[in-house]
């Protein structure tokens, strides 16, 4: 059931031609054809167009009125049926933008629904089945097996009958006039869409809800279907394809291990048919390509989830790239900081190429930010406005860049992707099991009874079928059974997305934030600060992995002082935020607890960045100390920064000293206030560095930094 605007809906009735599939053109153009063939005139458009609409018995009188009594109309219209069945199944039937993701939100509101369609059955089924739409229906009442066709209004009236409802409580969906006077008579809900012919005044008078294109009645249907939860982790992708397409510029960890997964997710009642990604990795391109898919590992939970429909592409191959933007409707940029300058390069080619294809619709691209990085959109976005200035004229860089929808995000799940090394040894491993399996006898057939047995030529014609899939799909059917494993990756689904675009409001992952630097700062301080300080503290006491390190009291003592610590003063900053943080802080610590594949060089990388006066830790600990709150922790941290830039990065400690006292003179703190605490950590830190304190002690010293000063 569904309550759609001032209706209670219990069914759905579809017309096809012109409604669901663009097919009047194609139609008009196979009549033209087959006229011409047959009497060496091509139907008119004007007679074509009082055709819609219409049975096949009406369209004949109309053409004996028009041609002549003797014209052979049933010969026509059979030799265009045969032309139109040759283009569907060399091309496939053209849908309606937006059909798909109707069918998937009607059906699981639990409407019935039903096609009740002018054309033959047998056309009628070759199509839907074609589209691969059958399955939403319940029943199919054709042309061919009603008395009176459309205008009457018998096969809608028929069509609610079958699916056991009154005509009043079913949408009715039509694109022609006969269609929408035979829905309007049979007492349903009228919903009428433009297709070729302009609706006119006596068709809207019978219309209940016009639209312009059936992605308009989307737009307007979503408003009254539910946003489905948040998925669990182990919850399968929708099962439905929809017809959109999108791009994830960058398949590294974030982009192939977590991105591809939000957007397979999509809306929870479609995902999209294509997937692009791109990278430079040669070896990566070719094995996903290979395969047609490839898994993220969550060791956690002992769980492989598999990812398809990805085409991965390559990121130097400018062609590619700019397919990419012009096809995609979303686009994730999942691209580390010192590459933006470069890719905006890319990208500002993507968006022209984008803009040269669409020059009359110029249909918006919503962009995901994905860079760990406060502020990351408007620095994007610079760079690629600079781009296309170096491209175009001014006003249509403007233009282009006006067009789309930018959004900041915030990722929430920490992933790992695998070596070249461990993924060659994958391969391997595959390939000698693939070659086992090409030599292993084929197993004995079983046989299983069926009682509808099929006539001779029909069991003849599908030993061919058969023969021929399985010559063509086994060997892709033994490797899809052998999951490839790119990336390990914690358990957290959401991804936090500035709510700047209307593609996002039905995104499943997608919590939409108004002011998305609220939660970059809880990010960046509370996951990335403390992710990086107790890194550091993991590495100088020999560990290799976050996991690993999380089992050393040394090491989980101190994150989750440090994190409380932090949390404490975001608090303090955020009071409305506390639902955010409570969520972030226990998640990043049972991610730190199951990441054994996350390498502490890696989390621990860049220290002198993340000590800038306004970065993760430094930004923390200078907060903390203008509003007098506890920074014993967060200071130690700061410490430990300097002391693995010294000892795993070779940086001089001279080098550190004047690095720290650079970053006290851009600190928001008074002189006395940085006086202090630049002798505090300079004589923490030689005292480590001398050995006259040990590390283990140095952490477990209790004293507030904040007293001190």
């Amino acid at each position: 059931m569904l309550k759609f605007k001032n209706n209670i809906v219990h069914g759905a009735i579809f017309d096809m031609d012109g409604t669901m599939f663009d097919t009047e053109r194609l139609r008009f153009q196979t009549l033209k054809q087959a006229s011409q063939e047959l009497i060496g005139v091509e139907f008119s458009d004007v007679y074509l167009m009082q055709c819609l609409g219409l049975s096949a018995k009406s369209a004949e009188q109309l053409a004996q009125a028009e041609y002549g009594a003797d014209i052979p109309y049933r010969e026509i219209r059979q030799r265009a049926d045969e032309l139109e069945l040759e283009s569907v199944r060399n091309f496939g039937v053209p849908i309606k933008k937006g059909l798909l993701q109707v069918l998937e939100r009607l059906r699981k509101s639990g409407l019935r629904m039903a096609v009740a369609t002018s054309s033959r059955r047998a056309i009628a089924e070759e199509y839907l089945i074609n589209a691969n739409v059958y399955k939403f229906f319940d029943v199919l009442v054709c042309g061919d097996e009603v008395q009176q066709g459309k205008p009457h209004p018998e096969i809608f009236i028929t069509a609610a009958q079958k699916i056991n409802l009154e005509p009043s409580e079913c949408f009715m969906l039509e694109d022609s006039e006969n269609g929408i006077k035979s829905a309007h008579a049979a007492g349903g809900i009228t919903i009428l869409f433009r297709d070729i012919k302009k609706p006119n005044a006596n068709m809207l008078l019978l219309t209940q809800h016009y639209y312009a294109s059936m992605q308009a009645y989307l737009d307007d249907l979503n408003q009254v279907i539910p946003v489905l939860e948040m998925p669990s982790l182990q919850e399968a992708f929708p099962q439905t394809l929809n017809q959109l397409s999108v791009g994830i510029h960058g398949f590294g960890a974030i982009g192939g291990g977590y991105l591809a997964q939000i957007l397979s997710h999509w809306d929870g009642y479609t995902r999209p048919k294509r997937i692009y990604a791109s990278t430079r990795n040669t070896l990566y391109r070719s094995a996903v390509n290979a395969f047609g898919t490839y898994s993220i590992r969550y060791g956690q939970c002992s769980y492989d989830e598999r990812i398809e429909n990805m085409h991965i592409i390559d990121a130097e191959n400018l062609q590619q790239m700019q397919q990419m933007y012009v096809e995609s409707s979303l686009i994730a940029l999942c691209l580390p900081e010192h590459a933006l300058q470069q890719e905006a390069k890319v990208i500002a080619q993507g968006l022209y190429a984008r803009f040269i294809a669409q020059f009359e619709l110029h249909q918006p691209l919503t962009i995901l930010v994905i860079l760990n990085k406060v502020g990351a959109k408007q620095l994007l976005m610079t760079h690629i406005h600079q781009a296309l200035e170096a491209l175009l004229d001014p006003d249509t860089a403007a233009k282009i860049m006006a067009q789309h929808y930018f959004c900041d995000t915030v990722v929430n799940r920490m992933v790992s992707k695998l070596s070249d090394q461990n993924l060659y040894r994958q391969l391997r491993i595959k390939y000698n099991i693939f070659k086992q399996f090409q030599l292993d006898d084929e197993a004995e057939p079983i046989e299983i009874e069926d009682n509808t047995r099929l006539q001779p030529e029909q069991e003849r014609q599908a030993t061919l079928y058969v023969e021929d899939l399985r010559r063509n799909f086994q060997p892709s059917h033994i490797l899809q059974s052998m999951d490839l494993i790119l990336f390990h990756a914690e358990s957290d689904m959401p991804i936090y997305v500035e709510n700047a675009s209307p593609l996002l409001q039905h995104m499943r992952q997608m919590i939409l934030v108004d002011d998305i630097a609220e939660i970059q700062l809880i990010k960046n301080r509370l996951w990335n600060g403390v992710h990086a300080m107790m890194a550091w503290l993991s590495s100088l006491i020999g560990h290799n992995s976050i996991g690993v390190a999380m089992a050393d009291p040394l090491v989980a003592d101190f994150t989750r002082a440090v994190s409380a610590q932090v949390a404490l003063g975001l608090a303090a900053q955020l009071p409305h935020r506390q639902q955010n943080l409570k969520h972030l802080a226990q998640s990043f610590l049972d991610s730190c607890e199951h990441a054994y594949k996350d390498p502490c060089q890696r989390v621990a990388r860049d220290p002198l960045r993340k000590l800038s006066a306004n970065e993760r830790v430094m930004g923390a600990l200078i907060y903390h100390l203008q509003h007098d709150l506890a920074a014993n922790y967060v200071q130690k941290g700061v410490v430990l920064g300097y002391l693995y830039a010294i000892k795993m990065q070779q940086l001089g400690a001279q080098a550190a000293l004047q690095h720290l006292s650079k970053q006290l003179q851009n600190a928001p703190i008074d002189e006395q206030t940085r006086q202090q605490l630049q002798y505090i950590i300079s004589h923490q830190l030689q005292q480590l560095l001398a050995g006259q304190v040990r590390l283990e002690a140095f952490i477990q010293d209790g004293t507030q930094v904040a007293a001190v000063i």
